[in-house]
């Protein structure tokens, strides 16, 4: 889990999975949920935001 601020979003809550792939050792990481930090949750569109977000900064 955790906490950014995302242009054109604003401040989000991120959860994350992580899953390994056993031949080869690698890992990907998908992004589970995203809401407000009332709770509320964002729409598909923000969702998109958020996550080429935090690609670009090298979170995802």
């Amino acid at each position: 889990m955790g906490n950014y601020d995302v242009p054109m979003v604003g401040g989000v809550v991120v959860s994350f999975q992580t899953l390994r792939f056993g031949l080869s050792n690698e890992t990907m990481m998908l992004l589970t949920s995203v809401h407000t930090p009332e709770g509320r949750s964002v729409s598909p569109i923000e969702h998109e935001r958020v996550a080429q977000y935090l690609e670009s900064i090298g979170v995802l």
